[in-house]
């Protein structure tokens, strides 16, 4: 009987150790969050305009709407959002959340990353409410 899905062996994807290489701090990882949402430059989350100006001295709302004067942050409007946690720490979460055949408890997220067993169930909660919605990574379910 021939096989019609490879085993595990022949499984593609992301290793760990090459993971830890694409992400090696917090500013690559806000990097690369950054080109997934908007690939096309930065857009008000309020109001959708294009006219944004970048203030890279002006953290945590390093972004201004020029249309509506609001200040955001790569983080308003999604999961990340009213999270003091860094983007390399989201990533990571999202890599063992989405990488392990079955679930991940949040003990076993807590000891792998190194926070509090409080941080790791928010984390794994977050994440796990926006993909029961279907919503991308970018938009809050709920």
């Amino acid at each position: 009987m021939p096989k019609k899905a490879p085993g595990k062996s022949f499984r593609k994807g992301l290793s760990l150790v090459k993971f830890t290489r694409m992400f090696p701090d917090d500013a690559v990882a806000e990097k690369w969050f950054v080109e997934q949402r908007w690939p096309e430059g930065a857009t008000c989350p309020c109001c959708q305009s294009h006219n944004v100006q970048i203030r890279p001295t002006r953290k945590p709302q390093p972004y201004r709407c020029s249309t509506c004067r609001k200040d955001f942050s790569t983080k308003t409007g999604t999961l990340m959002e009213g999270s003091k946690l860094g983007f390399q720490v989201w990533i990571t979460a999202i890599y063992l959340l989405s990488t392990n055949l079955k679930s991940v408890s949040s003990m076993k997220l807590s000891r792998d990353m190194e926070v509090t067993q409080k941080t790791a169930w928010y984390l794994a909660q977050r994440i796990r409410e926006t993909w029961q919605g279907n919503a991308s990574l970018f938009s809050r379910a709920g």
